[in-house]
């Protein structure tokens, strides 16, 4: 079963940017504006697909930090890597159980993938 990674950004810049970029090298996304739009449509999804959650902690509505909450409370895990453009928010996030990575934009694509990497080694 092939991997998907959410990708949760409100800029559309920075969404299509990881889509082309995630779909170069053979990754499906799903992208989403707001958490609430991904939360919609987690619904409808395989729990039992490998998967991992790029989120971005500013955005508008609920934000990242309170979107992982709503998925604990939800008994949804999955891995998470983290995009913020703030360095104040990496100290709120390292806590969290699913966060298997924090990157501060702009980040180094390269280590994204190598952390997606290992995030879906065992998943194939």
């Amino acid at each position: 079963m092939e991997p998907q990674i959410f990708v949760i950004d409100d800029e559309d810049s920075v969404r299509d940017s990881l889509d082309a970029l995630l779909d170069a090298v053979g990754h499906e996304t799903q992208s989403f504006a707001t958490a609430a739009e991904f939360l919609e449509a987690l619904a409808d999804t395989d729990p039992q697909r490998p998967r991992c959650l790029l989120l971005d902690l500013q955005l508008p509505d609920m934000n990242g930090l309170e979107l992982l909450r709503e998925l604990n409370n939800r008994n949804e895990s999955m891995p998470t890597i983290v995009m913020t453009g703030h360095d104040d928010e990496f100290e709120s996030i390292e806590m969290h159980r699913n966060a298997v990575a924090c990157f501060q934009k702009p980040f180094d694509t390269s280590q994204l993938l190598k952390v997606l990497a290992g995030v879906f080694a065992h998943a194939t």
